[in-house]
């Protein structure tokens, strides 16, 4: 069983070899735990001292650079000392041998550092989630989101809204308290519209989540057309590696193919599909329908075609951009003002193919910074709305003050400060062991 009074310790940078490698050790007994294997211990808090560890019999382990951090003022609340060594495995491997054999300590659960700092009041819950998505961020526009959100403004949106709301039930209760006193003639008008306000305001959040969950998990961006128009090509060169068979043959894609491309700072996925003809097989008609559905739930689709004819077999995709490839074998390249020409092979229009495919799935709004990018977020601004807009149908004060109160909860769910226990394990579950 967990208890989280124990003193608890991981290896906080990636397994593997490094020139240094931090192992992190939090708890009220981190101190006296450490002095038993250091030559030397930092004399004040936030202090570093360079000194040796060294086994019972005298072994030296490393020399080692160790930071000792006083509760409340560290990561996690509570006392803690993180231990820079080399990064040998042989090294790491000794300390964790020497240090694992004192009982009262125990290597941490996966995000357990980081939920004793959410849970000692150092981070909110939409904080925790930004640490995941900062560590997991691979593009410029995913780091921003994650850091606005660790810097605290989401939750400062969620908290000014739940301000909103309290003043609001505030404003109920005393038209309950006070029915038989003289209360203003205008308060229950000024309620409804303070409501109204609220709920358009929580609407134009949810206005933006899928903008805040692109960011987070990736713009879909589909390959459809023929056969033989150069979509493997295609995507073999901007992943820079042949992720897909390159054939003369119809129908060599069957599988839709995805690759993960950053294109200035945007995160995108490009999935190649099957191409479409009449004639094919049973497994080529599957692949041929999974195409279909890609295109359907794709933010763009990078149509290629044989001939420019071809558009209007394609009259009926979403967001195309029309592409004839293999523009250094072309005798006649189009001059359509709708079609993109390129070459796979030799890289002519390439670049300004993926400037546009940016310019079209970015817009200037992506600067702002209350996105939401979690379902779980999503949901609790629902549900706020769910009970604001039945609050707005009761004539019953106890009835509406209670509807605004659950309204109130839900809100606060966002950044954790009610009822979140069951989701706790499942975020810090998406956490490495160090963290």
């Amino acid at each position: 069983m967990v208890k989280k009074q124990d003193t608890i310790y991981a290896l906080s940078t990636p397994p593997g070899k490094s020139a240094i490698a931090v192992v992190r050790i939090s708890g009220s007994k981190a101190l006296d735990y450490i002095k038993k294997i250091s030559s030397s211990m930092p004399t004040k808090p936030n202090t570093s001292t360079l000194n040796k560890l060294i086994t019972k019999t005298g072994d030296v382990i490393d020399q080692t650079i160790t930071t000792y951090y006083k509760a409340p003022k560290s990561f996690t609340g509570e006392d803690m000392v993180e231990i820079s060594m080399h990064g040998g495995n042989a090294v790491i491997n000794k300390f964790i041998d020497v240090f694992k054999k004192n009982k009262k300590t125990r290597l941490a659960e996966p995000g357990e550092f980081t939920r004793r700092s959410f849970e000692n009041n150092k981070l909110d819950l939409t904080q925790v989630e930004a640490i995941s998505d900062l560590v997991n961020a691979e593009t410029e526009y995913q780091r921003k989101q994650a850091h606005s959100q660790l810097e605290g403004n989401l939750t400062l949106k969620t908290k000014e809204i739940y301000s909103e709301l309290t003043n609001v039930l505030a404003n109920i209760e005393a038209m309950i308290d006070f029915a038989d006193e003289e209360l203003p003639t205008d308060l229950l008008n000024n309620i409804k519209e303070q409501i109204e306000n609220i709920s358009n305001e929580i609407y134009n959040i949810l206005s933006k989540n899928s903008k805040g969950r692109k960011i987070r998990e990736g713009f879909i961006v589909g390959i459809i057309g023929k056969t033989n128009t150069g979509k493997s090509s295609f995507i073999n060169n901007v992943s820079n590696q042949e992720i897909a068979i390159v054939s003369n043959k119809p129908g060599t894609t069957r599988d839709a193919i995805e690759s993960y491309i950053d294109i200035r700072g945007l995160p995108v996925r490009f999935f190649d599909t099957a191409g479409i003809r009449k004639h094919r097989n049973t497994v080529e008609k599957i692949g041929i329908k999974k195409s279909k559905e890609i295109s359907k739930e794709a933010d763009l689709n990078l149509v290629f075609l044989n001939k420019s004819s071809e558009i209007d077999d394609f009259k009926n995709v979403s967001n195309p951009i029309f592409i004839q490839s293999k523009y250094d074998i072309r005798k006649k390249p189009t001059t359509i003002n709708d079609i993109t020409n390129i070459s796979s092979k030799n890289n002519y229009g390439i670049k300004s193919l993926l400037n546009r495919i940016f310019h079209q799935l970015s817009d200037k709004n992506f600067t702002e910074n209350t996105y939401i990018s979690r379902e779980r977020h999503i949901e609790c601004l629902k549900n706020t709305i769910k009970y604001l807009e039945k609050s707005k149908q009761k004539k019953n004060y106890d009835v509406f003050s209670e509807d605004i109160r659950l309204a109130i909860k839900e809100i606060s769910k966002i950044y954790g400060k009610t009822d979140i226990e069951n989701i706790l394990d499942i975020i810090f579950s998406d956490f490495c062991i160090g963290k």
